[in-house]
């Protein structure tokens, strides 16, 4: 499960979701891992439900699942002149 406890260890799942098309705004798997990681320690249940959405290296399971969906190429096209 990906607990991220203090934020500059979240900045791996900021920089996963900054490639989704939903990046602009928390989806609702960020929303859940964000809400649930603390809670889900303990419960064996919930961890593997978090475990399913989000990589404890910050990867997205459903964005790496349909890539061709979620995914934005967001690095900028380099124009070449002649």
């Amino acid at each position: 499960m990906a607990y991220f406890s203090k934020g500059s260890e979240g900045m791996c799942f900021d920089e996963e979701c900054s490639t989704c098309k939903y990046g602009e705004e928390p989806c609702p798997i960020y929303n859940m891992q964000l809400e649930f990681n603390y809670k889900a320690c303990n419960n064996e249940v919930a961890s593997q439900i978090l475990n399913s959405l989000v990589r404890n290296d910050g990867t997205c399971i459903m964005k790496q699942m349909f890539r061709k969906d979620f995914y934005i190429d967001t690095r900028q096209s380099k124009i070449e002149f002649d």
